[in-house]
């Protein structure tokens, strides 16, 4: 089994916080706590965990773990799996974009400045509708599945 890189091959790490090693049994919870499966924290942080468990065992994209002796569960999401490792990330924590985002919210006044005048306006606010456009001929001769190649 190969290790998974710590860090970016330009050597930044990817992850916020920073991981400690541990090795404890936890007990993943899903389908209204009726299905559970055991498994093993290999490390962990503030923002989530990487797992050791069975391969053959099918996991939900989200679910409750119970770490060791703790009586509190913790919501998580898988973010990846590879064989047997599962990396999860903790959904009770606030991540930096979500904090500044309730520090600095879009108001409609800004919103208003940044698009421009020929945009609906019910791209206001939050959510902006995405339109789309066909590409230029220039860009799109050079994809592969491009039937008329000049």
């Amino acid at each position: 089994m190969t290790a998974l890189p710590e860090a970016e091959p330009d050597g930044s790490e990817r992850r916020v916080a920073p991981r400690v090693r541990t090795l404890k049994r936890a007990k993943i919870l899903f389908n209204n706590r009726y299905s559970t499966f055991d498994c093993i924290v290999r490390n962990i942080s503030s923002t989530g965990a990487l797992l050791t468990i069975d391969e053959a065992a099918h996991l939900p994209k989200v679910f409750d773990i119970s770490i060791g002796d703790e009586k509190m569960e913790r919501p998580a999401r898988l973010v990846y799996r590879r064989g047997m490792l599962a990396g999860i990330r903790f959904l009770d924590v606030v991540s930096e974009d979500e904090e500044q985002a309730a520090h600095f919210p879009l108001t409609p006044a800004a919103a208003t400045s940044t698009l421009s005048p020929d945009m609906p306006s019910e791209s206001l606010g939050h959510v902006q509708r995405i339109v789309a456009e066909i590409l230029p001929r220039a860009i799109t001769r050079n994809f592969p599945w491009s039937a008329a190649r000049s």
